[in-house]
């Protein structure tokens, strides 16, 4: 339960957002010192800092292994396909683990459900430095998967809980850059460490320093953020708040079950939320294809790259994460401030919907020019365009949607970031089940092909009848009103 549903129980006062979502946003005011809303701009800036240093983490410390599957697998006797299959469960637990967590951040605060998890992920990786097979080792990976993906769910309460909706965009955009350029930045940075070090435990060992470093900033600078608005009461005790004591004042089985159900609610019966989830995960699972199938090609003809080439070519979809975050950053301001204040008149979340058509646009192309240059054995210049182009179209549309989304749904704001984590995590495990397999089936023109042509398709399919819904509804307030 959010804290506009806390609101509701208690008889709290509401303010509607001028922007136009159809829910209630709390009323803030000046006078409300513990309000994170009126938190000196350091203290935000610091607990936003951490947040950052941990949610690139997440899938960057999932695929940190991407490049280090050939040592294992000749260290285990397995096939190359095997060692790769260590990756999946922990990528599917993320999805589970981010719906698993939601219940527990609303009834026991966002600060307990952000750290806890966070030491488990450390004690995983440094189990996964001692790790003696290749079972030990898949289960700790899944293990890292289900706790670790906690702050791609905690982020967007927090940004909530910490910022004024003028401001939720901009924040989006850069927690949502950090923990989306992570899948191509961790192998980089891993096949780099591999090189050097020649043994990929101590690769491992530089991962659970890096999750050490995180978790340290974590303790050192977060707070809780949940705010009681009606009794304008907040845990400002960091140990009760490190434990979940006194943080929400909620009860928690009722809270939890509350939360399920309001899950399923949200995930299955609201077209909105259900549509554009559907539209993150197409997005979502064809860059990760890439990304699971990258050093098969690159490592063979006509390429031939040794490691430190192959993974200095990840820095190309990492180029393209922060090509993402400009076109989020210069969209979302121009799609409210422009044309002339008339938008700012009669706003509505569905605005920022149309920021998903370039990047459909950028993902569309960038599977054309990477499928047909590695069918064609062109220049690796051609891998590296398309694969940029394609990750810069990755995080702008997830940007938008989840910009939609919590516009549209302020009051679900933990819900939500669980619902496009779920999603998004679902796109990222099935692809490297059938990406490599279809790849040799059809051939790498036809798979990047349908890929793009998916992508296209979905754009139309799910965005645009949420962006017509939106107005028929506008439509049929003005006429009710008139």
């Amino acid at each position: 339960m959010d804290r506009a549903e806390k609101g509701e129980e208690d008889g709290s006062r509401t303010l509607t957002y001028s922007g136009g979502s159809e829910d209630a946003l709390p009323l803030a005011t000046a006078q409300d010192t513990l309000n994170p809303l009126n938190w000196p701009a350091s203290r935000k800036r610091l607990l936003f800092l951490a947040l950052m240093s941990s949610s690139i983490l997440c899938d960057g410390g999932m695929t940190w292994g991407a490049t280090l599957i050939v040592p294992q697998a000749i260290e285990w006797n397995l096939s190359i396909p095997k060692s790769a299959t260590s990756l999946n469960y922990g990528i599917l637990l993320q999805g589970i683990g981010g719906v698993l967590c939601m219940p527990l951040i609303n009834a026991f605060g966002r600060l307990p459900c952000w750290i806890w998890p966070q030491l488990a992920t450390l004690g995983v990786v440094i189990g996964c430095c001692f790790a003696r097979s290749f079972d030990t080792f898949t289960a700790l990976r899944a293990l890292q998967g289900l706790f670790g993906t906690i702050p791609q769910v905690i982020g967007l309460p927090i940004i909530y809980d910490m910022y004024a909706p003028e401001e939720w965009p901009t924040m989006i955009n850069i927690w949502g850059t950090c923990f989306l350029v992570g899948p191509f930045l961790g192998p980089a940075l891993a096949g780099y460490i591999m090189e050097g070090t020649k043994d990929w435990r101590a690769d491992f060992g530089v991962l659970a320093g890096l999750y050490a470093f995180s978790s340290f900033l974590v303790l050192l600078w977060g707070r809780e953020t949940f705010y009681d608005q009606a009794r304008q009461v907040q845990q400002t005790n960091k140990i009760k708040a490190l434990v979940g004591i006194g943080n929400t004042r909620l009860p928690k089985l009722r809270t939890v079950g509350r939360s399920l159900m309001e899950l399923l609610r949200l995930a299955f019966w609201t077209p909105p939320l259900l549509l554009t989830g559907l539209s993150t995960l197409v997005n979502f699972t064809w860059p990760i294809g890439i990304t699971v199938t990258f050093d098969t090609f690159i490592h063979s003809p006509p390429y031939l790259f040794g490691n430190i080439n192959g993974a200095s070519m990840r820095f190309a979809p990492v180029i393209g994460a922060l090509a993402g975050f400009m076109i989020g950053y210069f969209f979302n301001r121009w799609i409210y401030y422009g044309a002339g204040g008339t938008r700012q008149a009669h706003w509505r979340p569905e605005h920022r919907l149309h920021g998903v058509w370039f990047p459909a646009a950028c993902l569309f192309f960038g599977l054309l020019i990477y499928g047909l240059t590695l069918a064609n054995g062109k220049s690796w210049v051609g891998l590296a365009f398309g694969w940029c182009i394609t990750v810069a179209g990755l995080v702008a549309s997830t940007v938008a949607i989840t910009d939609f989304a919590l516009e549209k749904y302020p009051e679900h704001a933990t819900n939500v970031s669980a619902i496009i984590n779920c999603w998004r995590t679902l796109g990222g495990f099935s692809v490297s089940y059938f990406q490599q397999p279809w790849i040799d089936r059809d051939g790498k023109a036809v798979v990047f092909g349908v890929q793009a042509a998916v992508v296209g398709a979905s754009a139309i399919l799910f965005i645009t009848p949420v962006i017509l819904m939106g107005r028929r509804r506008a439509m049929a307030k003005a006429d009710a009103s008139a």
